[in-house]
């Protein structure tokens, strides 16, 4: 049976807490709202900006006002997009190498619009390792609700007990939890250790080695 690695993005994958930072407090004083702090910024990365925008202080805005940051806020990340601006975090290349050779199957399940993940996994180089890539454009029921996990293993025909997620965030942990499968919660990224501890995945991990040796090997 076919093993299968669902990964967020930002945090996990990729370094891209400078863009996220730089794009949003833009956004926002585009408009006249008072620009929120890089650290609550960094904190949201791992839900849509849908979600986290109104917890950063958008939450008072009418529609109208509420779809104009968010297309200043996706205008302002794709212009600073790069190969400076998103990296991929050490030993991530990789892991995704001997993974793909050991035939686990790999998915994005991240908060970014499916094409702005693509776009974005091109930058790294890393695109031709992920059979599919689930955006919250795809999923009815963004992290930390598991509805994009059960999505994607309906339609890939993956068997729960063959499935990880892993993720920098506890949003990440709880919509694998949630969807029954196991987690893996990895330090480098939004949440520190002690946060994701109180979420309970499986696994906590600090160096990206360590994921070739519990998915393949686990």
């Amino acid at each position: 049976m076919k093993k299968a690695a669902f990964f967020d993005f930002d945090g996990t994958l990729a370094n891209t807490e400078k863009l996220s930072v730089l794009a949003t407090q833009q956004a926002f004083k585009q408009i006249k709202l008072p620009v929120p702090d890089a650290q609550d910024i960094v904190h949201y990365q791992g839900v849509p900006i849908e979600t986290s925008f109104s917890k950063l202080g958008a939450k008072d805005l009418n529609p109208s006002e509420l779809q104009t940051l968010y297309t200043n806020f996706r205008a302002a990340y794709q212009s600073g997009e790069s190969a400076d601006t998103i990296t991929a975090f050490p030993g991530i290349v990789a892991a995704l190498t001997q993974l793909k050779i050991a035939g686990v199957e790999l998915f994005i399940m991240t908060s970014k619009k499916s094409a702005v993940a693509q776009r974005n996994l091109a930058i790294l180089n890393i695109n031709q390792y992920f059979s599919d890539i689930y955006g919250s454009d795809r999923v009815v029921a963004f992290k930390p609700l598991p509805g994009g996990l059960l999505q994607a293993m309906a339609e890939h025909h993956i068997d729960d007990r063959q499935a990880i997620m892993i993720g920098d965030a506890t949003f990440d942990i709880d919509a694998g939890n949630a969807a029954g499968i196991d987690t893996i919660a990895v330090t480098w990224g939004s949440h520190d250790q002690a946060i994701l501890e109180k979420a309970q995945p499986n696994y906590i991990i600090s160096d990206a080695k360590q994921l070739t040796e519990i998915i393949i090997h686990e």
